[in-house]
């Protein structure tokens, strides 16, 4: 299930699971915000628009962290005048990870992401369960044990073989 959602001035879309950088919201880490701003949902069959938005349509998400982005230079200068004004700016963000889509008795949840829990249980199997690559796969060992090419190298003026001279030509 897709949706439409506005935070921020901006609009986004969103599925469950999907993790994106909105304005600052005002909600701690770890905390879960609703947004009831949804313009579109889209469930696979039936698309409801909203005008604005679409009732009984929540998204919910939850807050992972929060940060400020790239700085921005604004640099103002006139020529031969010696005026010059360096401003930076660096925009705030939360960044937001999708849970769930409501849609009035529909619900789109978000598959259950891979924690350290779940790594550690699987590094538990035998190694005889475990993936193994195809027949025919150079793994990184085999690439590290072959030397890599010599470097190429062009052809000096000297190290080239000197035309024909004159002795050569009359012989």
């Amino acid at each position: 299930m897709d949706a439409v959602v506005r935070t921020g001035g901006k609009q986004y879309r969103v599925r469950a699971g999907s993790v994106l950088s909105v304005a600052t919201l005002d909600a701690e880490p770890g905390s879960t915000v609703e947004l009831r701003d949804v313009l579109l949902v889209n469930d696979g069959d039936n698309v409801a628009v909203g005008s604005p938005t679409v009732p009984d349509a929540v998204v919910v998400a939850q807050v992972l962290e929060h940060g400020k982005g790239r700085k921005v230079v604004n640099f103002k200068y006139k020529a031969k005048v010696r005026y010059r004004r360096k401003r930076g700016h660096r925009q705030g963000y939360t960044k937001l990870e999708v849970s769930e889509i409501r849609f009035g008795d529909k619900r789109a949840e978000s598959p259950k992401r891979r924690t350290a829990d779940t790594e550690a249980a699987g590094a538990s199997e035998p190694a005889s369960q475990r993936a193994r690559p195809p027949e025919g796969f150079a793994g990184r060992a085999e690439e590290a044990a072959t030397p890599s090419p010599a470097p190429r190298r062009r052809r000096s003026a000297q190290a080239e073989p000197a035309a024909e001279t004159e002795s050569e030509t009359q012989e």
